[in-house]
């Protein structure tokens, strides 16, 4: 149940919307519609509308399934922000859906890994073995700069495609030697005796696996208000999360479809980025954001992609606040 007036009424809120003007948006803007589906490093968009911060306001939330839906409301016009990985985000813009990063929610640091069974933990084992993974570009990121790490070219093992949903019974089957997958399924699978070969921290620093807030190149002028307030609140909602962590576990556990006991467990391996980090991703020249789309459209061209130069203007830094927020 939303319990509406409760972050309205208490004093933190009430003091920094009040000294935060980027809080308040444009009451005369059409309503900036966020796409968002169940993932932990997208935790401050549901705490933001739970909360009731986007009733009545320039915001509304479009939840969905997937990150496909996510791209599929941008594309059709039913939304014009959406959380997406940085290689959903390109892919998009690949395919037509004008789109610029103006946030950056969180980085994979290990809760993206490489798994093996017991016997194929060693690269001596692995010529050969059956690696399953996503056709996308974080399952293909992950092996190639696995095998890299190594020494080894792509071809050195046979590659399985599996949707993410088939993981774990892929894996109960023993359909797979080796697999890339993610928390919360590589937390079960570890307690069935895999091992993790390789994670997401031991990425090269220009290969990042990051969650973005993506938003139509059109809507930044249409909305720009709204944009501000939405980027505002991921920080505020932040706050939230780590000051009142019962009760954004309360509210997180449903979204989730975890037990409350086992929300935290969800966010191993993230890193959210808070106003300092992403000052660091989006400020530079040039800005490591856009290295690391560089670098991931190298691997993007052997899903393969159609071949499209990254906008002059990925990234659009302008709505981050001026001052951390307090």
């Amino acid at each position: 149940m939303r319990r509406r007036t409760w972050l309205r009424q208490s004093a933190g809120f009430a003091v920094a919307a009040t000294s935060a003007p980027w809080l308040l948006g444009c009451s005369d803007e059409p309503r900036l519609t966020v796409a968002f589906h169940p993932w932990p490093g997208y935790a401050p968009l549901h705490l933001a509308d739970h909360l009731g911060w986007w009733e009545d306001g320039p915001l509304a939330a479009r939840r969905t399934a997937s990150a496909s839906a996510s791209r599929m409301a941008l594309a059709e016009g039913h939304a014009q922000a959406a959380a997406l990985t940085l290689d959903e985000t390109l892919q998009s813009i690949a395919n037509g859906t004008p789109l610029r990063i103006v946030a950056v929610f969180n980085q994979s640091l290990g809760a993206d890994v490489v798994l093996a069974r017991p016997g194929f933990e060693t690269p001596s084992r692995w010529r050969g073995a059956r690696l399953g993974l996503e056709s996308g570009a974080v399952g293909q990121l992950m092996a190639d700069s696995w095998l890299q790490h190594h020494g080894l070219p792509s071809s050195h093992v046979q590659a399985v495609h599996l949707t993410y949903d088939e993981h774990t019974r892929a894996w109960q089957r023993g359909d797979v030697d080796l697999l890339v997958t993610c928390e919360p399924v590589a937390s079960h699978l570890r307690g069935l005796g895999a091992i993790r070969v390789f994670d997401s921290s031991q990425l090269p620093a220009q290969r990042p696996i990051l969650d973005v807030l993506a938003v139509h190149r059109d809507a930044l002028r249409q909305h720009a208000g709204a944009v501000r307030t939405l980027v505002g609140h991921i920080f505020l909602a932040q706050r939230h999360l780590h000051a009142q962590s019962l009760d954004a576990a309360y509210r997180l556990a449903p979204w989730l479809d975890l037990p409350r006991s086992r929300v935290w467990t969800a966010f191993s391996g993230l890193r959210l980025t808070d106003w300092v980090e992403n000052r660091r991703w989006l400020i530079g020249d040039p800005p490591p954001m856009l290295i690391a789309a560089q670098s991931l459209c190298e691997v993007l061209q052997k899903i393969p992609l159609p071949a499209t130069p990254l906008p002059a203007k990925l990234i659009a830094r302008q709505f981050l606040p001026f001052e951390e927020p307090l």
